[in-house]
């Protein structure tokens, strides 16, 4: 710390204890000493009565003290209270809400699956009418077996998706082998599943056709 420094804070702390020093002395002029003055002045004239309230006021000073304590405990006890209570509160209506959002987002997914499964078999209807108008009760069953086979077929690539190939497995289902054991005429057959929904499809087609005729 440089001699300047030292200088700045010796004369700023001189100053503040100047101003503390003539603060204190003007409460002194003001206040203490005719307060003083006064309180002589009273026991010289009625010392009886001055004797009596000073002890009566040395007496009632703690009780006094006691009472602002208590008071502002109190005060502040209660402030803690009501914060604790509408904290509670808050909480109990904020989960009140909460589950009847919770409720209310369940009955809009129930009602979402409700809805859409109804606009499903309303066009699914609307499908087999169509097709039951134009090419009959044989054109109806054509149209429930392309629906079933195209959901299932859906369903059955769906679940492939999500499933991992078995140990031993290098390639997936549907693919040819290429590997230097094979033969070149060796095929293999893809989607079995597809190919034997597709040849019923046909039988079944076949066979209303033949009754038809009939």
């Amino acid at each position: 710390m440089s001699a300047s420094q030292q200088d700045r804070l010796s004369s700023h702390f001189e100053q503040s204890r100047a101003d503390v020093n003539e603060y204190a002395t003007w409460i002194e002029q003001q206040y203490a000493r005719p307060a003083f003055q006064k309180m002589q002045w009273y026991y010289q004239r009625q010392p009886l009565l001055s004797a009596f309230a000073t002890v009566f006021i040395l007496l009632g000073l703690p009780p006094v003290v006691i009472y602002i304590g208590l008071c502002l405990f109190a005060l502040t006890l209660l402030l803690l209270s009501a914060l604790c209570v509408v904290a509670v509160v808050s909480a109990t209506i904020a989960l009140a809400l909460g589950s009847i959002l919770l409720v209310v987002l369940l009955t809009n997914l129930l009602l979402s699956i409700f809805i859409t499964l109804s606009l499903g078999a309303a066009y699914l209807s609307y499908k087999i009418i169509i097709a039951g108008y134009t090419g009959g009760i044989s054109g109806a069953r054509l149209q429930l077996l392309e629906f079933y086979t195209a959901f299932f077929s859906r369903v059955q690539k769906t679940n492939r998706k999500f499933t991992s190939p078995a140990a031993g497995e290098g390639k997936p289902e549907g693919t040819i082998d290429e590997s230097p054991s094979s033969s070149p005429n060796s095929t293999v057959i893809v989607d079995v599943d597809n190919s034997e929904s597709l040849a019923n499809i046909e039988d079944r087609s076949a066979e209303m056709n033949l009754e038809e005729q009939y």
